[in-house]
């Protein structure tokens, strides 16, 4: 019976090992085991996004100039540094010709590159960025967006593009947001870059009034008030720059409290609600750096008006570009704005030391400012090639700057093993179309063979742009038996 009891333990020991044995061998199954080949065949077939050749750019870019200047305000820096520093390529002036809008691709001084922009070579190289040439550099506000209407249907056909930033300086600025607001659905813009512009009226406006007033007055002054109105005179000549009294540009300038019709209608309208409005405002009096001291300048013209009957003198001076007060440049403080908070996540402010126009060509910063933001991270997913037995990490992303600027790179975190940290190349970087229409950034990374993918690992997804701007998000591989 012993004997008996004793193999019956034996029996027990051996079946109790046996079960852990299996059991232990089942869970290393489910934890290691997996049929990879299988695994991978369920994967999605890796995808065949259009590979976009016509721009470097997701958003082209949009250039339009403000009163009373013509395209070449741009000239100096602002397509020397898309050119030089981003390697983009200038796509030609929006212009109208007879009547009609059309692409001007020819060569001329501004372009920092040896390439022709005519014939065969205009159509094939990428057009990423794009001048605009108003008819009338002191017509309506009105006008100037009929004119960008005609002109961004040339952007889309020649760029293939879905969407285009646009950046105005002064009135083009004013132009830019005046068109958002007539195509709430089909405004077909990712974001507007306003450069000191008068979106609530610029006193301006009351200063070429002010200077007919004084040139009446001027016919039969005596010899006191005469001086005093000459060197008035004087000073608003300066000012004008060009632009006529009588200017339609000058008539929608008017601010809602000095009697802007235009402007008193504007400023409440609303506007789209997916894009991202950015207001470059300049902090920079009228006389900080001229001739005339601020405070001179200001008893002189407070003398002049009181001669013609006129005042408000002080707005001149309000904190801003010396033509438009900080306020009037933030399109956040714009009423339609102002009256819902929320709407205010949509714009933000950038303040600069000067946005005068010679700023435009002695500096570089605020073409930067209109690309500067972080990757935005749109997706990742893990594809199989045609048959089956590779598998590969695709990452998704857009940034305003061109892939080429852009890097990607991914921390493998193995559920056995070391991490291991992979730089995606900048040749498996492109731009693409995908079936929906959308443009994104397509990063593509084959699975090292140097990891055990039959395991569970963590990835960890650092998407950066040269402007120092990073992104990081991450991914998870779960392989499991089919």
């Amino acid at each position: 019976m012993q004997s008996q009891s004793l193999q019956h333990k034996i029996l027990h020991a051996f079946c109790a090992i046996l079960f852990i044995t299996v059991c232990l061998s089942a869970l290393s199954a489910c934890s290691s085991g997996v049929n990879l080949g299988a695994y991978l065949k369920t994967l999605p077939e890796s995808s065949t996004a259009e590979r976009i050749t016509t721009t470097k750019i997701p958003y082209p870019i949009v250039l339009l100039h403000g009163l009373g200047q013509k395209a070449t305000v741009w000239d100096a820096f602002a397509v020397r540094y898309y050119e030089e520093e981003i390697g983009l390529n200038h796509g030609g002036i929006l212009r109208k010709v007879n009547g009609k809008a059309m692409l001007d691709t020819k060569l001329d001084a501004r372009s920092t590159t040896n390439l022709p922009v005519t014939g065969k070579d205009a159509k094939t190289r990428t057009a990423d960025f794009f001048t605009v040439a108003f008819s009338n550099p002191a017509d309506s506000i009105g006008a100037w967006e009929r004119e960008l209407e005609e002109f961004l249907p040339l952007v889309f056909q020649r760029t293939k593009a879905d969407k285009v930033i646009l950046i105005g300086y002064s009135m083009g600025g004013v132009t830019a947001r005046y068109y958002l607001t007539q195509h709430l659905n089909d405004h077909r813009t990712e974001r507007i870059v306003s450069i000191g512009s008068p979106h609530q009226g610029s006193p301006y406006a009351q200063v070429f009034k002010w200077k007919t007033s004084i040139q009446e007055k001027l016919k039969d002054a005596n010899f006191i008030m005469k001086p005093i109105l000459e060197k008035g005179l004087d000073m608003f000549n300066g000012m004008e720059e060009g632009v006529p009294a009588d200017a339609p540009a000058v008539r929608d300038l008017m601010r809602p409290e000095d009697g802007g019709a235009f402007m008193s209608r504007t400023v409440l309208m609303a506007h789209p609600l997916d894009v991202d409005y950015v207001s470059v405002v300049g902090k920079v009096d009228l006389f900080k750096e001229g001739a005339w001291s601020k405070a001179g300048a200001m008893d002189i013209l407070r003398r002049v008006l009181a001669a013609i009957g006129y005042g408000g003198v002080e707005s001149l001076f309000e904190s801003g570009d010396g033509v438009v007060s900080a306020k009037s440049q933030t399109m956040s403080e714009l009423p339609w704005f102002q009256v819902d908070k929320r709407r205010q996540k949509i714009s933000r402010t950038i303040a600069l030391p000067t946005v005068h126009a010679d700023h435009l060509k002695q500096s570089n910063e605020i073409q930067r400012l209109s690309l500067e933001d972080k990757p935005e991270f749109k997706g990742a997913d893990f594809y199989r090639n045609t048959d089956g037995t590779q598998a590969r990490l695709v990452v998704e992303f857009v940034d305003y700057l061109p892939p080429s600027k852009c890097g990607v790179d991914v921390v493998i975190d193995p559920d056995k093993g070391e991490k291991q940290r992979v730089m995606i190349p900048q040749s498996d970087i492109s731009l693409v179309r995908k079936k929906n229409g959308s443009i994104v950034a397509q990063a593509v990374m084959p699975l090292p063979q140097s990891v055990d993918w039959s395991r569970p690992a963590d990835l960890e997804i650092i998407i950066r742009n040269t402007f120092g701007n990073t992104t990081v998000t991450s991914k998870s591989w779960s392989p499991r038996n089919p």
